[in-house]
């Protein structure tokens, strides 16, 4: 499955938005820097690896998730 670019920049927007209430600027950028690490990480464990290769025993492939 591949990465869902979409909807990765509406999150990123949303919490763009969200942050624009926000008066202490301070508690802000940490509540930023938290959410954001939520939703990098959302999207990058969306998506299923695949590899192939060769080896000694012959070629391979595989299929994993990122965790």
């Amino acid at each position: 499955m591949p990465l869902n670019d979409a909807q990765f920049i509406q999150k990123i927007v949303d919490l763009q938005s969200e942050m624009e209430g926000y008066t202490d600027k301070a508690s802000a950028r940490e509540l930023y820097a938290q959410k954001l690490l939520i939703i990098i990480k959302e999207y990058l464990m969306s998506s299923t690896v695949t590899i192939t290769g060769t080896s000694n025993q012959g070629p391979f492939t595989g299929t994993g998730k990122i965790s």
